[in-house]
């Protein structure tokens, strides 16, 4: 059975399983695909090297995500985990850097039983090097994690985003997300972008006690 640090912040627990370094791949979807040089002007997908860093602020989770243009010699194959998207795949430029505040909303809630979550609501806000910030409203059951934004504010020649949702997850081991979007005018959303990262550093508490988060292979702990 898991232990919670005595100095992790209750508010915190909820998403203490984002938290540490974690490293990995995706795609990034047409027509925001990277550029391949052949001139064809497809819009296919492309590669990205991914790299998140979730860490312990106060009472909240800060979450920065790096995105960077990916390269493969071979093609790429939708079934690889995370450490084999990372060796088949070389990292280039930086395409984007988002810091994402994550705040639980208090519960008084009696715990589940063993293996079950109960739902915690809660508040982000974000920024990105892609010109935009938002406002988020999400719902954590245990490693799952599901937020969505209506509130986004635009920097001058940023795309006309009016909607960004969101899914965090945790199987057998590895961080998996995607982000879909809505642009003004568009009637559906569309993904944008995906990732399958593998964890590469524990997180701390001020202690230095580890922080293990939830182990969705043996059920985790209760928060």
């Amino acid at each position: 059975m898991m232990v919670i640090p005595a100095d992790l912040p209750a508010l915190v627990a909820p998403v203490a399983w984002m938290l540490g370094t974690w490293e990995g791949w995706g795609m990034l979807a047409g027509p925001d695909a990277l550029s391949r040089g052949d001139g064809d002007g497809a819009a296919e997908d492309s590669p990205v090297v991914e790299e998140i860093r979730g860490e312990v602020v106060g009472n909240q989770m800060r979450l920065v995500t790096r995105v960077y243009a990916g390269a493969s010699s071979t093609p790429i194959d939708p079934t690889w985990d995370a450490a084999s998207g990372l060796s088949a795949i070389s990292k280039g430029d930086l395409v984007s850097e988002e810091t994402l505040y994550v705040s639980v909303a208090p519960s008084d809630a009696p715990l589940p039983p063993p293996g079950q979550y109960s739902p915690r609501e809660f508040a982000a806000t974000s920024a990105s090097t892609q010109g935009h910030a938002a406002v988020w409203n999400g719902v954590s059951v245990g490693p799952r994690v599901q937020m969505v934004s209506d509130a986004i504010a635009l920097g001058e020649g940023t795309q006309r985003l009016v909607h960004l949702g969101r899914m965090f997850g945790l199987v057998a081991g590895e961080f998996m997300w995607t982000q879909e979007r809505t642009l003004d005018g568009e009637q559906e959303a569309s993904v944008e972008i995906s990732g399958r990262l593998m964890r590469t550093a524990q997180a701390s508490t001020e202690s230095g006690e580890p922080i293990d988060g939830i182990d969705d292979s043996e059920g985790g702990f209760l928060v």
